[in-house]
């Protein structure tokens, strides 16, 4: 197997890896026409007593399976960056290669941390509701458990997303990933966490059910367009001879 057969592999496998998060955002937080929507605190949805147990036992395991393929992904792009900025001589560009690093390394350990904190809590207000009866009761200490872990959470969100989100920005408008005009790298600007959340799914969120449930996920879809920049960077590469 060559190595361009096998970077692209690798990020395909990091691209399934975040389409399982996407699968697993929509177990946890989806819900059905009519259902219960409101919120207890700032967590807490009593939605999760109507959903099947079933559902967060399949999101934990989508966030678990899909932390390993994320980390092949990423990683692999972060070896294509590296070597091509090298390659290029331009090193000016170094430096945004070495924090996209620190934000993919996050990532691992965030998303399958903060991933199982949501579902902690989720399955903490279900089972003491089931036990005592008691939601608001119940509802406290999930919250409470959130609450205990809300300072790492924020910082990981700061650097996996929103720092993500601007180095791809950067690296976009840098022509550092080689996109051909001026309309491509517009596109390519909602190529990340945070542009296609915030704008796209938003918008979802106006329409009627079930269109409104299309804002789950699409944070976690963000960072699959951010592999699929991936491709495209190692496509050029391929072409200019960079990677066999």
């Amino acid at each position: 197997m060559s190595t361009y057969e096998r970077n692209r592999i690798l990020l395909i496998a990091g691209i399934i890896g975040c389409l399982l998060y996407v699968i697993g955002d929509f177990m946890f937080a989806a819900t059905g026409n009519g259902q219960t929507t409101e919120s207890i605190g700032f967590m807490v949805r009593i939605a999760y007593l109507e959903m099947g147990t079933w559902r967060m036992y399949a999101s934990i395991l989508c966030g678990f399976v899909g932390t390993f393929l994320y980390y092949m992904g990423f990683h692999c792009m972060y070896g294509l960056l590296k070597k091509h900025v090298l390659l290029q001589g331009d090193s000016r560009n170094h430096i945004w290669v070495r924090l996209f690093r620190i934000a993919y390394i996050t990532g691992t350990v965030s998303w399958a941390y903060v991933h199982a904190i949501f579902m902690t809590v989720a399955l903490i207000f279900k089972y003491v509701y089931q036990t005592y009866g008691d939601m608001q009761t119940a509802a406290d200490i999930a919250n409470r458990v959130f609450y205990a872990n809300a300072a790492p959470m924020i910082i990981a969100y700061v650097l996996c997303d929103i720092g993500l989100t601007v180095i791809m920005i950067t690296l976009v408008w840098k022509r550092v990933i080689p996109l051909k005009s001026t309309a491509a790298r517009i596109v390519a600007t909602l190529c990340n966490p945070m542009m296609l959340p915030g704008v796209i799914g938003n918008l979802f969120t106006l329409f009627p059910w079930p269109v409104n449930q299309l804002d789950h996920g699409t944070e976690s879809f963000g960072h699959a367009l951010v592999l699929i920049l991936g491709l495209v960077l190692l496509k050029e590469m391929g072409h200019t001879g960079e990677i066999k």
